[in-house]
């Protein structure tokens, strides 16, 4: 799947606040100072019902700043990118939280929440995503979750599905390994000794079209949610060896055609590597057991989020391919000053296993119940590395944050909370169980603002760097 495109949260930002009187950005000790005492503001909440009577509720701030009734929030999306061009598009929430007579207001992010998105590009990027989440479907204790995809990737990376990614990065004819992602993809641009280009090595062409969809039981009065599901796509592959692209010819620097020498996904292929080197259709059960006691899942300050999930392609259900994923993850977040600061420490960590039969297509997936995952490497798990830099059999992510709200903003009745975040990743990918360790790890680091939008949109802007490579990320919702 491709990565997904960028926001431009500053477009709508700056309309709203040229017209504004907002109230003045206050720190979380003015605010304390002027409230009530969270025991007797939580005596005048209705009890919540008995599939979340374990939940934590709200914290008394965040409470009262929640919005009620129906809303829409939306931001146009933007990203330039050389290999698939200038990309435009723009992605719409809807969320309908209900009122405070609700007993279900104090204990749920919101009732409903749908967003739809489309985003294309010049060179023939697209996603498109149509997203469905009801935490407290009609009123019962069942959770629904419904996604439609449409992506189209020109540009995959394809950096090996094993152990190899973790080397350095290197191409077959080169005779050396390159320190920085930037000296591979210039000397990838030059016409080789043999007369042949390589400028897309790295890349292959994705068609994926997806549907999936999960119920979820509350149990233990919201702290405990089995999950099943199922998952239907269809991917369709492209290899760029033998096709002519533009590539600088050695001596003069002109610009000229050359074929495509064969990619690494075709050396792969060709030596019986991967499986699904022709695409196909991967139909799979989803399942999960999660133990959730987070206080407000889109923006937790406090809680654990423990889950074993995953996915196993049956051949039952029309797919080519017969596999199993299984992932476990334990996220934790903690406010240490929670009367004097607004700051959480925030971490997560993650191993996965999957069996032989995986289409190497879908490798990267990490099977997260409410929105999956892609790789390591990239905005959603190793930040200042490329998207789906470092895939394998066995995969193992740790990402710690450090999230301070320094402020919060009022105007035109939205609600805005300003947060900065440092934070370190660490990943590695395995061949087998055994082999796991802790040596040679790949690390990245950097720094977030991100805005809090009406409190359950996140809008993210964060910038990662590594030894091998840099990114900017711009997005929606917290990486964990």
């Amino acid at each position: 799947m491709p990565p997904r495109p960028l926001a431009l949260p500053a477009l709508l930002l700056c309309s709203s606040l040229a017209q504004a009187q907002p109230e003045p950005l206050r720190t979380p000790a003015e605010r304390a100072a002027d409230r009530s005492s969270p025991l007797d503001f939580r005596d005048e909440r209705p009890a919540p019902p008995e599939s979340l009577a374990r939940r934590p509720p709200l914290i008394e701030e965040e409470y009262q700043r929640k919005k009620e009734h129906n809303y829409f929030t939306g931001l146009p999306l933007a990203n330039a990118d050389p290999n698939t061009g200038i990309g435009f598009g723009a992605r719409v929430y809807y969320f309908r939280n209900g009122d405070r007579s609700d007993p279900r207001f104090a204990y749920t992010p919101y009732l409903h929440r749908i967003f739809l998105q489309a985003f294309f590009s010049t060179r023939g990027l697209q996603f498109h995503w149509l997203d469905y989440d009801a935490p407290a479907f009609l009123g019962s204790s069942y959770r629904l979750r419904a996604s439609a995809i449409l992506g189209r990737n020109t540009s995959e990376n394809f950096f090996h599905r094993d152990a190899r990614s973790m080397q350095p990065l290197s191409f077959s004819g080169a005779g050396r390994t390159f320190d920085r992602a930037s000296a591979m993809d210039e000397a990838l641009e030059r016409v080789g000794p043999d007369g042949l280009a390589r400028g897309l090595y790295n890349k292959l062409e994705v068609l994926r079209p997806q549907m999936a969809f999960s119920v979820e039981r509350s149990l233990l009065g919201g702290l405990l949610r089995p999950m099943l599901g199922l998952g239907f796509s269809h991917t369709t592959v492209r290899d760029y060896t033998g096709r002519e692209i533009d590539a600088i010819a050695p001596g003069s620097g002109e610009t000229i055609r050359a074929a495509m020498a064969p990619t690494r996904f075709r050396e792969d292929c060709d030596a019986g590597r991967l499986v699904g080197c022709g695409g196909g259709w991967e139909n799979f059960l989803r399942f999960a057991l999660v133990y959730d006691t987070r206080d407000f899942e889109p923006d937790p300050n406090n809680g654990i989020l423990a889950e074993v999930s995953g996915e196993a392609g049956a051949r039952a259900l029309g797919s080519d391919f017969q596999y199993t994923r299984v992932m476990g993850s334990l996220r934790g977040f903690w406010s240490p000053f929670q009367r004097h600061a607004d700051l959480v420490l925030a971490g997560r960590a993650l191993y996965q296993v999957q069996t032989s039969g995986a289409p190497f297509f879908s490798m990267d997936v990490l099977p997260f119940p409410e929105d999956f995952r892609l790789g390591l490497g990239g905005v959603r798990t190793l930040r200042g590395y490329r998207q789906n830099r470092f895939v394998g059999p066995v995969m193992a992510l740790v990402n710690a944050e450090i999230r301070w709200t320094v402020g919060h903003l009022k105007t035109h009745g939205q609600d805005f909370g300003f947060i900065l975040a440092p934070f370190v990743d660490l990943g590695s990918v395995f061949d087998r169980v055994g082999d796991t360790s802790l040596r040679g790890w790949k690390r990245g680091q950097g720094g977030a603002l991100r805005v809090a939008w009406n409190q359950a949109t996140i809008v993210m802007v964060d910038y990662g760097f590594s030894d091998e490579d840099s990114g900017l990320y711009i997005n929606f919702n917290h990486i964990f």
